[in-house]
């Protein structure tokens, strides 16, 4: 089973001004790294959704009956289950410098698969280079519930972040494709879900909660 790993610590960036929810396109190419706005309240409370730059299905090189996902305001980081081969707290560290305590889980569709948003938000973060052990990764402040959650996307592929910092995205928009970027052992999607922006969470059990019919 592929083991992989991100550094032993991760701490959000200072927020900003308060962005207001509207349709938005990317711009230029984010610069490393960028700390953006706090969330604002957004409306979760929805059947579907219509998302400008929707990951589309593409090719998956592995799948699993790890869970099934569905078209509703919270939603799986991939349209089909995926194989997740580490799980959520301790472990035994894969690497020298690699943690013993695993602060997300990794996911293990193949390379280059998309990785779509888990709910909307506003996007408060992102390292477009390869210089850290997060690698290229993306930041979304969401409110669920009346809670502010962030959701962390990290080793992502150089090249395929699609977000820009203080963007407002829509549950299952783009953020980018599967990489090997920062401290990994492997291509995945190592997804962390913070409460409150910043104590980590079990991110099958809150998803498992959350994303139904």
């Amino acid at each position: 089973m592929l083991a992989s790993t991100t550094l032993p610590a991760f701490s959000a960036g200072p927020a900003g001004a308060t962005a207001t929810p509207a349709t938005v396109t990317a711009g230029e190419e984010p610069q490393d790294v960028i700390v953006g706005p706090e969330v604002a309240q957004l409306d979760l409370q929805r059947d579907s959704y219509t998302a400008g730059k929707a990951a589309t299905s593409g090719d998956y090189a592995q799948t699993a009956a790890t869970f099934v996902n569905y078209s509703g305001a919270i939603q799986w980081p991939f349209l089909t289950g995926v194989p997740i081969s580490t799980d959520f707290g301790p472990r035994i560290p894969p690497c020298a410098g690699c943690s013993s305590y695993h602060k997300g889980i990794d996911m293990n569709p193949g390379d280059g698969s998309p990785i779509q948003a888990i709910a909307a938000g506003v996007v408060r973060e992102v390292s477009a280079s390869d210089n850290g052990g997060l690698g290229v990764y993306a930041v979304i402040d969401h409110v669920v519930d009346g809670q502010l959650v962030s959701s962390v996307y990290a080793h992502m592929r150089e090249g395929s972040l699609a977000l820009s910092v203080g963007e407002t995205v829509a549950v299952g928009d783009l953020v980018g494709k599967v990489g090997n970027t920062g401290q990994s052992t492997g291509p995945h999607l190592h997804l962390e879900i913070l409460l409150d922006g910043t104590t980590p969470t079990d991110p099958v059990e809150w998803l498992s909660e959350r994303v139904v019919p």
